[in-house]
């Protein structure tokens, strides 16, 4: 059971004993009822509930800064963190990546679509809903069946020594199902997420269905030929591979030099029908959220706009580094084991919706290829965009109206000549968040001119 008045006077205390040993502090006390039931080999193989109390904090000692994340049950827990917190943070080198906190208090949105009050009930009745998934995986197609369903609920209370304060809650869910032939090569995947689980029980029953018809129509595939296609990506494809392109607009990357953008700004990087945004007030959006980790209210921001890079996500630090605002777009980001900042970050990707129906797109006039799912994605040049990817699920090679599947390739590729060549927009717009894509997108099908396609086990 959630208690907001507990969260809220655990907070109260974090700010109040750690004001006086610090400059500024911020503290979130987070607490979490996570369902999760996992399948494989057709049936449900664990099923476990689990609850977490924490506190966040990021704490400011001079020209130091430091962030902590603990499991807390009482007001003494909550003491010891700041003094464990405080302790560390004198003993760290003056930070070379901080400029300030928002200051101001700020009235904040109220989000639709967050919280499903069902969810507890809904927990309760998965398995058999899951059952109903693996039933439908198979009827499809499929012989095997694994996977997994996450359900969260998530309420926190923050509070900020310079001001502003405020609460949220949320609920979310991810199905995750593949479906397999006895021969690992034939193989497809269905997704489902949200934040209402009690009204997605059709979308969940689809993605079993999907999973084994792309399974199915997967078998007798033969090795794909090297050489250079037209692409169509899937909504799962395209959230990896070209909504990356909206992760770049990071000031903290282009410092770094491990983001393609870094002299990109003002320039067409894309078509005229692709817009883009980082979008913490989505409806829906797994990530959504009224305000971000210093409490400067949440926003929609157009990060690309018909085509042209428009805008990067920035909070206060570096709003100030770039003579700017912040778009509400701080995030506590980890950075190696263990290690965290402050940092902008994208809540939600969103990508306006397109134009084009699944046939209309399928309707090609040369060798393309359809990818449905990719894996092991991995950066060979940060600061150009080179990238190689794996297909791992079905795949097909169109070619005068036949589709025919094909396997064992690799996209290797830019992702910036890959923006820039996308052809068509589909219709079909929808949200991914697995692990391939952790940030929630927010995307359509993708077709793709001329790209670079060679084989797997080169």
């Amino acid at each position: 059971m959630i208690d907001a008045d507990h969260l809220k006077t655990l907070g109260d205390i974090a700010i109040d004993y750690g004001s006086k040993k610090t400059d500024a502090i911020i503290a979130r006390v987070v607490q979490t009822k996570n369902s999760q039931l996992r399948f494989s080999q057709n049936n449900i193989d664990i099923s476990k509930i689990w609850e977490e109390l924490k506190l966040e904090l990021f704490v400011v000692i001079g020209e130091k800064t430091g962030t902590t994340d603990r499991p807390i049950t009482s007001e003494d827990d909550v003491k010891k963190t700041i003094d464990d917190t405080v302790s560390f943070t004198k003993m760290l080198p003056d930070s070379m990546f901080f400029a300030g906190l928002e200051d101001k208090i700020q009235s904040y949105n109220k989000l639709k679509k967050q919280y499903d009050a069902k969810i507890d009930t809904f927990a309760e009745q998965a398995p058999e809903l899951i059952n109903s998934v693996i039933d439908k995986t198979m009827s499809a197609g499929a012989k095997r069946v694994a996977g997994a369903l996450m359900l969260k609920k998530r309420y926190f209370f923050f509070r900020s020594s310079l001001g502003p304060e405020g609460s949220s809650r949320g609920t979310t869910f991810d199905l995750n199902v593949r479906a397999l032939q006895d021969e690992l090569d034939y193989s497809g995947q269905g997704l489902a997420c949200g934040t209402i689980p009690s009204k997605s029980e059709k979308n969940m029953l689809e993605a079993g269905v999907k999973a084994g018809r792309l399974s199915k129509q997967a078998i007798g595939a033969v090795q794909g030929t090297p050489g250079t296609y037209d692409l169509i990506l899937s909504p799962t494809v395209a959230a990896n591979v070209l909504g990356s392109i909206t992760e770049s607009a990071n000031p903290f990357y282009i410092m770094m030099g491990v983001s393609p953008l870094k002299d990109k700004m003002g320039e067409q990087i894309g078509p005229e029908f692709i817009t883009a945004y980082e979008d913490s007030l989505f409806d829906g959006g797994l990530n959504s959220t009224p305000f971000d980790w210093e409490g400067s209210p949440g926003r929609t921001t157009r990060i690309i706009d018909q085509g042209i890079l428009k805008s990067l996500v920035h909070n206060t630090t570096t709003s100030k580094m770039f003579d700017t605002e912040t778009t509400g777009s701080s995030q506590m980001a980890s950075l190696g084991i263990g290690m965290k900042m402050l940092l902008p970050g994208i809540s939600n990707i969103v990508f306006d919706n397109g134009n084009y129906s699944q046939e209309e797109l399928f309707d090609v006039d040369k060798p393309t290829i359809y990818v449905t799912c990719n894996w092991y994605s991995r950066t060979q040049n940060a600061q150009t965009g080179d990238f190689s990817t794996i297909p791992r699920d079905a795949m097909f090679l169109l070619n005068k109206g036949e589709m025919k599947p094909i396997k064992n390739m690799r996209i290797s590729d830019n992702v910036l000549r890959m923006f820039a060549n996308i052809d068509a927009l589909g219709n079909d717009r929808t949200q991914v968040y697995w692990w391939e894509v952790p940030t929630p997108t927010v995307i359509s099908t993708m077709r793709v001119r001329d790209c670079k396609m060679t084989a797997a086990t080169q």
